[in-house]
C-alpha cells in the first residue's frame, strides 16, 4: 500500500468516527456552496490566515475502493513551513500528520470540510511549546471553518 493510499485510509477511518467523548477528534464544517466554489473558499482562506497550499490530492476513484461514494473529494494538504519543520524535528512521530490536512467532499448540493483537530496530536505529548502550536493551528482552523459554514 502507497503513502497516499495509507494516509487516505487514515483519513478514511477518522472521518467515519465522529467521537465526542473526551473531546472531539474532527473539526467540521458544512455549506451550501457547491463543491469547486468551497474548494476555492478553502484555499483563500489558508492564504488568507498565512498557511500556504503544500499539495492538493484528488481521491475520488480511491475513494470508491473503499467503498466511499462522493461526487468529488480532495485533500488539501497545508501548513506554515517553519512551523512545520520545527514541530517534525521536535517530534519526529507527527511527521505523518504533518502538514495538516483538510478534507473537502461534495455530499448532494453540499460541501463538507473535515480536519483532524491539531489539538488531538498532543494529548500524550506533554511538551509546552507543541502545546502551544497546536492550540494555535486549532484556533486557525476552527476559524476558517466559521467562516466557510458562514459562506465565506
Amino acid at each position: 500500500m502507497s503513502r497516499v493510499s495509507r494516509i487516505v485510509a487514515l483519513l478514511v477511518v477518522l472521518l467515519s468516527s465522529f467521537q465526542v467523548s473526551a473531546g472531539q477528534t474532527t473539526l467540521m464544517a458544512r455549506t451550501g456552496m457547491p463543491f469547486d466554489q468551497a474548494l476555492t473558499a478553502v484555499q483563500e482562506l489558508l492564504g488568507e490566515y498565512g498557511y500556504t497550499v503544500a499539495h492538493i490530492q484528488k481521491c475520488d476513484g480511491g475513494m470508491a475502493k473503499f467503498g466511499y461514494h462522493s461526487d468529488k473529494y480532495q485533500l488539501v494538504f497545508f501548513g506554515k513551513l517553519e512551523e512545520v519543520r520545527r514541530v517534525s524535528h521536535a517530534h519526529p512521530e507527527l511527521i505523518p500528520f504533518l502538514p495538516l490536512k483538510l478534507a473537502v467532499f461534495a455530499e448532494g448540493k453540499e460541501t463538507v470540510v473535515v480536519a483532524l483537530d491539531p489539538l488531538e496530536l498532543g494529548r500524550y505529548l506533554p511538551d509546552p511549546h507543541l502545546q502551544i502550536q497546536l492550540a494555535r493551528w486549532h484556533s486557525d482552523l476552527t476559524s476558517m471553518l466559521a467562516e466557510i459554514r458562514e459562506g465565506f
